[in-house]
């Protein structure tokens, strides 16, 4: 009734076998869970939903995404989260962590754009050969730091609940 499997086995055999299972089997693993769980390609898939609604006049409806900070991919979107970083003149705090690591590693807070100018230099240089001297920048999140979050037990959490609607 129930298939407890990897995530690589699901990405690489669950399109073979998933015809042949009864309805009425479970798996513990979605195909591109990745989508959701990866902080960058939430981040991405969530302005594209904005994106889309706005794109199809329905402004009403992408105003409610406002659930999440606003939020930046560094390098990529270096150009952009400076504009908006200098539009501010209370230097705000900025929380960056990087996509690929978990459980608070990385995590880093800024108010001085000086402090992320690796990703900048990055930024300019993406499309060019890569010179000897320079370092690979690891691709982070960057989002407005809430001041007040709610805690439990006065500690930071995150509750995330994913739920897979078939219809």
């Amino acid at each position: 009734d129930f298939i407890w499997a990897d995530k690589d086995w699901i990405r690489m055999h669950y399109d073979e076998v998933r015809h042949s299972l009864p309805p009425h089997v479970k798996v513990n693993h979605f195909r591109n869970h990745y989508e959701l769980t990866h902080k960058g390609h939430m981040v991405k898939n969530l302005k594209r939903m904005i994106s889309n609604l706005r794109r199809e006049d329905k402004a009403a409806e992408a105003a409610q995404y406002d659930f999440f900070p606003v939020t930046y991919l560094l390098p990529m979107e270096y150009g952009v989260f400076a504009e908006e970083y200098k539009r501010h003149g209370d230097r705000p705090v900025w929380i960056a962590k990087p996509t690929g690591k978990a459980q608070g590693r990385g995590i880093f807070l800024f108010t001085d754009l000086k402090e992320v100018k690796l990703w900048k230099k990055a930024a300019e240089n993406r499309g060019n050969p890569k010179q000897e001297d320079e370092e690979d920048v690891e691709n982070y999140v960057v989002q407005r730091y809430i001041a007040n979050p709610y805690l439990v037990g006065g500690k930071k959490f995150d509750l995330r609940i994913y739920v897979l609607v078939t219809s």
